[in-house]
């Protein structure tokens, strides 16, 4: 069977393209990979199973399968078996969804990402870029930061853009992380991640963000603004407030699951899904059929995908699987966790 329609789980291997920032250690541990001499730490970002490409920086981005196949010219050729009908039906040959690992080796510069109505009128693009973050390790005090505290008049936001000083990330909301937290990011809405903090992020499949902080990273303009002009752009950003209940309805405890569930609010099935799937030595788990990227988060243990002709792959923290639709439904045994990071319904 060629890997274009393979049924068997698929093992990614790293996929580090070259950012703007510093990081990329953590994801190599958590692989369970050794740092090699001359680490290049401008590869903070794992992308997984991706058909997006950088919006600059070189472009790259894309998944290669084993076979030497892009990932987007295996899901045109097969789209049925690797996404099902009914989302062929629904959103076309696309998954919809960029997973990552994200590991920050330095507080992320402030920025935002557009939401899909300001990408179709302004970037011919359908989607957006909202986000979230399942947080899988964080140093002691880590934080992140999401949305503005209070409302920003125009004329104020851009005025701190034009500065580019410390009262921007000042504005936001400062929110400490641990391991098992989970936040959404709707595009629009201004943050930063900061050092310390290493994520498996689910986005929608675009590179699209306005920098409101960009010099500090040495970034042109023209990538920092999406090649519109400064106030185009700041027309992207929600300027709040970003209310105390209206984080709260942003976060949620993916390690509180047991057996299976969901790992984020459930406004975020619009545009992904993030399904825990945790197994102990007497009671496995499982799952429907999805085209799914398939995170090993703790412990270790065996997916089963199939019935008729099941296929088991022995799994471990750190591994990474990619499941076509057409591997059937998934059991989870052992004393292991997954997430399963899928499109939309």
């Amino acid at each position: 069977m060629s890997q274009t329609t393979v049924s068997d789980p698929t093992r990614l291997p790293p996929n580090t393209p070259h950012r703007f920032y510093r990081g990329g250690e953590r994801i190599l541990a958590f692989r369970g990979l050794e740092v090699p001499g001359g680490f290049d730490d401008h590869r903070p970002e794992d992308w997984l199973a991706s058909t997006t490409r950088l919006f600059a920086e070189g472009g790259g981005g894309l998944t290669v399968l084993t076979d030497g196949t892009p990932l987007p010219d295996a899901l045109a050729a097969d789209p049925d078996h690797w996404l099902g009908a009914d989302h062929v039906t629904r959103h076309g040959i696309e998954p919809g969804l960029l997973t990552k690992l994200l590991d920050a080796g330095e507080r992320l510069p402030v920025h935002s990402h557009p939401d899909r109505a300001f990408a179709a009128a302004h970037l011919d693009c359908d989607h957006g870029k909202t986000e979230a973050w399942i947080v899988l390790d964080a140093e002691p005090g880590a934080c992140v930061w999401l949305g503005f505290r209070d409302e920003l008049p125009p004329d104020e936001l851009a005025e701190l853009v034009e500065a580019q000083d410390d009262r921007l990330l000042a504005a936001l909301n400062r929110i400490e992380v641990s391991p098992g937290d989970a936040l959404l990011v709707p595009g629009g809405q201004p943050h930063a991640i900061g050092e310390g903090v290493f994520v498996l992020e689910l986005q929608e499949p675009t590179d699209l963000s306005v920098m409101l902080e960009h010099r500090r990273f040495g970034l042109e303009e023209a990538h920092a603004f999406l090649g519109l002009t400064v106030p185009r752009a700041l027309e992207s950003v929600d300027r709040g407030p970003l209310t105390t209940d209206g984080l709260a309805s942003l976060r949620r405890r993916w390690d509180d699951v047991t057996g299976a569930g969901h790992a984020l609010p459930e406004q975020a099935a619009e545009f992904f899904r993030a399904e825990v799937l945790s197994a102990t030595p007497d009671t496995p788990a499982g799952g429907d059929a999805a085209f799914a990227v398939v995170v090993v988060v703790e412990g270790r243990g065996r997916l089963t995908t199939g019935t008729d002709a099941p296929r088991t792959a022995e799994v471990a923290r750190g591994d990474v699987l990619l499941l076509p639709y057409g591997a059937g439904a998934v059991r989870l045994e052992g004393d292991v966790t997954v997430i399963r990071c899928m499109p939309a319904v």
